[in-house]
């Protein structure tokens, strides 16, 4: 008799520190479910952003000898793309390569036309908070105007705000010694910004026909400058 409630205690003593054990493991399953995940420490976490390289496929953009605009658009483009998802935030691309995008869009006849409404059409369909389109600028009269401008419409007053934050960090870029102009951002009268519905600018990121900025715009280390100094301003925005 004695040996069996001996047993009996033994057998509670086992049956309530498995319990206990359970409730632990659980607890511990609870903390660990409720640990926010790492990206959301990140500065554009939950943030969706459409970056446009401008051009692409048959249309070269501007260009000066072998430099095609189309090209320096979508290595910048991509650099920003990088920066932007490592800090957290949700990133689309109208284009990720060599392509253009006439084929997306029958509204117009008009090949050209296609291609900007079908970059119009990606903006809008993803509701993004804010997109940034990028180009490369030709200007062929000897004015002494070199250097990145970003270009908004007014439609909306977000798109100043921003224009004339990511223009004020793109001032600010020296590179090897060359230092950019102090421009200022300016209205636009382009169909990208007159179409879309969310704020968002055109970033003109240089002359290709100005030695200078040609010089600056093909150096591998001055794109991954102007993608850098492009997420501070959409971050001095945010």
């Amino acid at each position: 008799m004695i040996l069996l409630i001996r047993k009996q205690k033994l057998f509670i003593l086992f049956a309530c520190s498995f319990i206990l054990s359970g409730i632990i493991l659980l607890t511990r399953d609870k903390v660990i479910t409720t640990i926010p995940a790492v990206s959301s420490d990140k500065p554009l976490y939950g943030k969706k952003i459409v970056i446009d390289p401008g051009h692409g496929g048959i249309d070269k953009g501007s260009s000066y000898e072998d430099i095609l605009e189309k090209d320096l658009n979508l290595k910048v483009g991509l650099e920003l793309k990088k920066i932007l998802i490592e800090q957290g935030a949700k990133v689309i691309m109208t284009r990720q390569s060599d392509i253009a995008l006439d084929d997306q869009n029958r509204t117009y006849t008009n090949r050209h036309k296609r291609d900007l409404q079908a970059r119009v059409d990606i903006i809008n369909h993803n509701q993004p908070d804010l997109f940034i389109s990028l180009h490369v600028n030709y200007f062929g009269r000897k004015f002494r105007i070199r250097g990145p401008i970003v270009f908004y419409q007014d439609h909306k007053t977000e798109n100043k705000v921003l224009a004339d934050k990511l223009q004020t960090r793109l001032n600010s870029i020296e590179y090897e010694g060359v230092e950019m102009l102090n421009n200022p951002s300016r209205k636009g009268d382009y169909y990208i910004l007159n179409n879309t519905k969310y704020p968002g600018v055109l970033v003109e990121m240089g002359f290709i026909n100005k030695e200078i900025d040609r010089w600056l715009l093909t150096h591998h280390q001055f794109q991954k400058l102007l993608a850098q100094q492009i997420y501070r301003g959409i971050l001095d925005y945010l």
